[in-house]
């Protein structure tokens, strides 16, 4: 595959069982070689964050378990399982908290 890496080709699988959560840690899988796309799936253990940030793209998240609270322009929302949220280019944000979750992040530049 060109552009694409780490996910099943065989057979289908779980999104969500691709990362585990593991205490203490924030977890990655980069799921593209693009440099225009990077896809990236995230398992965020107990109290685990990602400090205030932006991107140069837009940045789309997708939470795949649990809840994860993201802050941006002085406010809070809490995206649940299942829920999705688009982040614009160059906006100062942080994701993550205080219960475990994992999410699909994807960067479009």
């Amino acid at each position: 595959m060109e552009h694409l890496k780490d996910l099943p080709q065989e057979h289908g699988a779980a999104l969500s069982g691709l990362v585990e959560i593991q205490p203490g840690r924030v977890v990655s899988m980069a799921l593209s070689k693009n440099e225009h796309c990077q896809m990236t799936l995230l398992a965020f253990g107990d109290g685990e964050s990602v400090s205030e940030e932006q991107y140069p793209g837009d940045t789309f998240y997708y939470v795949l378990e649990g809840e994860m609270p993201v802050r941006l322009e002085g406010r809070s929302v809490l995206l649940r399982a299942g829920e999705c949220m688009a982040v614009p280019a160059h906006v100062l944000h942080a994701i993550g908290g205080t219960r475990p979750f994992k999410l699909l992040q994807i960067a479009v530049q």
